[in-house]
């Protein structure tokens, strides 16, 4: 199935989480941790899509464990959202997503 960056949702408004799961890549040394996520709506024919964005990837996993967001979710509770900036004291901005 097609997959692509949740980047692409950045400006698409409103989406509902239906299915969350934690992802480890190995990137040289490093070991990075991504959601892959499923939404209810089809976006451009993608379903699924993959983030390592780190307030994003926290919501749902907290050092490799489920929160309790992730476990309802994976219970079969759906989770509207939208992509938000959040701007932090020192002038850097990060995406994270918002329940709406």
């Amino acid at each position: 199935m097609v997959e692509a960056s949740l980047s692409k949702l950045d400006d698409k408004g409103l989406f509902t989480i239906v299915k969350v799961e934690s992802v480890e890549r190995k990137i040289g040394k490093e070991i990075l941790t991504e959601v892959n996520i499923e939404t209810d709506e089809e976006f451009d024919g993608v379903k699924k899509f993959y983030t390592s964005r780190k307030m994003i990837v926290a919501k749902f996993y907290d050092s490799g464990r489920s929160t309790q967001l992730a476990q309802d979710i994976q219970r079969g509770k759906k989770y509207r959202v939208k992509i938000i900036t959040q701007k932090f004291g020192n002038g850097k901005e990060d995406y994270d997503i918002a329940k709406s």
